[in-house]
């Protein structure tokens, strides 16, 4: 209804706008300032549509959320994306649980998709922290659609990033596909390394590490990040205990082309998994090679859950929805037709009831 309402509005507005223009309005200040009036409506009922006020996913848990911001820096083996010198500069959103306990508690550590932010599933870290849980989400500059550095720059997508990005969608070109993967993942992995390894070594300005239990760390990112947290997980297996993907191929697993086709690790995963899926991909797995490893997990076990959210589209599983779901159901082509809130919730409980599956 409310959509209706304004599309409505739009209209009567454009049609009010048309018959100033044609009209012969005497003295003329009058007829400039309707048509100014009538560009201020046009404005701001356009950005009402585009973006309207959702209200948020309200937390359920006990406890209140506290949020701060820390910056992790490492000298990168890929220059190019150097933040100054040789350095990589990766700024890190927490929010943790705002509690009187000298208990440690499990940390979930997140890298967000393509062109995404920090804060893309902030209604999924609001309800861990909101449970007792600690979240760490990463800012991979260059790769994040805008991120700011502890020294107040700013750093936008790189283009040629954004560009590479949006042309392998699809694409049949096997082989300079994997280049793209490996070349997308290697600074995904080196930045969640990065960040892994000064917290163990209790090296980050402004993270208490005697609050994180460092035994019970998780991973979790959405598309490209998923992608990057599942090869991390394989490769560094025996310092996290599960990884939350939200619709992202298992691109650190491609080991050759053949017949093309890519060609996959056959060793088992060798932690448990939450993978989420929207109406994007699900049944359609099988068709695609990209997605071949994802397809081999598709048999709910104790250890590999799959969950299809229903009415959603792939940037649908991101707060993103929340913001403007006229925009992101542009992107999705039309996929996301459930309320956003409920789409959220349900990513929610599911990833609750995960966590305190293989934690306890």
């Amino acid at each position: 209804m409310r959509i209706f309402i304004l599309l409505c509005l739009l209209l009567i507005l454009f049609l009010l706008l048309i018959f100033v223009l044609i009209r012969k309005i005497r003295p003329w200040w009058k007829k400039l300032l309707s048509l100014v009036i009538l560009l201020i409506g046009i404005f701001f009922t356009s950005f009402m549509y585009v973006f309207p006020v959702y209200p948020a996913v309200e937390s359920t848990g006990d406890y209140s959320v506290k949020t701060d911001s820390v910056y992790v820096v490492n000298d990168t083996q890929i220059t190019a994306l150097a933040t100054s010198g040789n350095e990589r500069e990766i700024p890190v959103k927490l929010w943790f649980p705002e509690a009187n306990t000298s208990a440690k508690i499990p940390l979930i550590i997140f890298s967000h998709g393509s062109f995404g932010i920090a804060d893309s599933n902030e209604s999924l870290f609001l309800e861990l922290a909101s449970h007792g849980y600690a979240v760490a989400s990463l800012d991979h500059p260059y790769h994040s659609f805008m991120t700011t550095l502890s020294d107040g720059t700013s750093v936008q997508v790189d283009m040629a990033f954004m560009q590479s990005v949006l042309g392998a969608q699809g694409s049949n070109d096997l082989e300079t596909s994997l280049e793209l993967f490996t070349e997308w993942q290697a600074i995904r992995v080196e930045d969640l390394n990065a960040f892994v390894d000064h917290l163990l070594a209790d090296n980050i300005e402004g993270l208490n590490v005697d609050n994180i239990d460092t035994e019970q760390l998780i991973l979790a990112g959405h598309s490209l990040g998923g992608s990057a947290v599942l090869d991390l997980g394989r490769m560094r297996s025996d310092d996290f205990v599960a990884v939350i993907a939200l619709e992202a191929p298992f691109f650190g697993d491609i080991v050759g082309i053949e017949d093309e086709e890519f060609v996959f690790e056959n060793e088992e995963y060798p932690l448990p998994i939450l993978h989420f899926y929207s109406n994007a991909l699900w049944g359609k797995l099988d068709a695609i090679t990209t997605y071949e490893m994802n397809s081999r997990h598709l048999d709910n076990s104790a250890k590999f859950v799959n969950v299809h959210i229903e009415g959603s589209g792939h940037i649908g599983l991101t707060d993103l929805s929340l913001v403007s779901p006229i925009l992101t159901n542009l992107l999705d082509g039309g996929l996301n037709t459930k309320d956003p809130t409920q789409k959220l919730k349900e990513i929610n409980v599911y990833t609750l009831g995960f966590l305190n599956d293989v934690l306890n």
